[in-house]
């Protein structure tokens, strides 16, 4: 148990130093690993739901990272990306904070097959267009 202790003592000391240590962005972390990370978890960049009649799909993840984001663009239904989803303002102390109230957008059932995102960063690159299938239950 001592040892677990101190392997988790020294795994957390050298976890904050890294932190100190690096260039950083208002997430602690430089600007190319919040793009890495979001590379990484591209599948999680919206969710849908199924709720009360209605199709909610879910921004959550990006607003997570929304220190690392300047913009995110989607359209719907393989029309064109054109339609901006607002992120919340970024908080350096709290960067993955998401306390937007309704961090999803609501539509009528039956009313969405696909949604595509795109994100644009602050060093003005672009991810690429990632496009998500809406699957009922």
């Amino acid at each position: 148990m001592q040892f677990l202790k101190s392997t988790a003592l020294c795994l957390g000391l050298a976890l904050s130093s890294a932190a100190i240590a690096a260039p950083a962005s208002a997430q602690g972390m430089p600007p190319e690993q919040i793009k890495q990370i979001l590379d990484l978890t591209k599948a999680n960049w919206v969710a849908f739901r199924d709720w009360q009649g209605q199709e909610l799909i879910y921004f959550t993840h990006l607003e997570s990272w929304k220190c690392g984001i300047d913009y995110v663009f989607y359209g719907l239904n393989d029309g064109p990306i054109d339609q901006e989803w607002e992120l919340e303002a970024c908080n350096p102390d709290n960067p993955n904070a998401v306390l937007k109230e309704k961090p999803y957008l609501e539509r009528p059932a039956g009313s969405t097959q696909s949604i595509s995102v795109q994100l644009i960063f602050p060093d003005g690159t672009k991810s690429q267009v990632e496009r998500f299938e809406y699957k009922p239950q």
